[in-house]
């Protein structure tokens, strides 16, 4: 009890933090001089350092409104961009890498699009990466370590391939970090399965 109180003071205090907008002109300009000459450490990271640091910037940019004359360019460079921060950004040392993809996963919600693109490309830098991103997670509190399980396990339905996921990632695990699988078990128990994805919190 005492553990998921901590969390919904921590995501509640997490909503009311200010926010402000990322410069998206930098990042776009960043986004295609990447795509037009990848592999160069500094354009990387120029692209690297432009794309969103916290998950209320990350949606911010990528969101869609279905409000007149709402600007929806950056909601459909979403895909792309996204993906290039994965297939795109190689040269990036594993600890600044990980502690910014981590980052931006605390406090995420599972939704369409950009949320859903962020975390399928969430799953597959664990496994690429993991002990950069099990590391970069040890340093989180608590509170922010369950916010980026929360996202990562958040899914309407069961899932053979999650579940399979878990236990691997839960064996591999388990004696080199005790804590954080342990946070991840409860993450696990609550919001795999547990979540909608249409806005609604009620069963039906």
């Amino acid at each position: 009890m005492l553990f998921l109180i901590i969390f919904i003071v921590s995501v509640t205090a997490n909503v009311k933090s200010q926010t402000f907008p990322i410069d998206t002109a930098k990042l776009n300009t960043s986004f295609r001089e990447l795509v037009n000459n990848p592999n160069t450490l500094e354009r990387q990271k120029a692209f690297f350092d432009a794309f969103p640091n916290t998950w209320n910037e990350f949606i911010m940019t990528y969101q869609y409104s279905s409000k007149n004359n709402y600007d929806l360019t950056m909601y459909n460079l979403a895909q792309k961009q996204i993906d290039a921060l994965d297939g795109k950004v190689t040269l990036i040392k594993d600890s600044i890498y990980c502690k910014k993809i981590v980052n931006i996963a605390v406090g995420g919600k599972l939704d369409a699009d950009a949320p859903n693109y962020f975390k399928v490309l969430l799953h597959r830098i664990m496994w690429r990466r993991m002990d950069g991103i099990l590391v970069a997670i040890s340093k989180l509190r608590k509170g922010h370590q369950m916010q980026f399980w929360q996202f990562y396990w958040s899914n309407p339905v069961k899932s053979k391939q999650l579940e399979t996921e878990y236990n691997r990632l839960l064996k591999l695990n388990i004696d080199t970090y005790p804590e954080e699988m342990k946070t991840m078990k409860i993450a696990f128990e609550y919001f795999y399965d547990g979540v909608n994805i249409d806005g609604g919190y009620l069963k039906e």
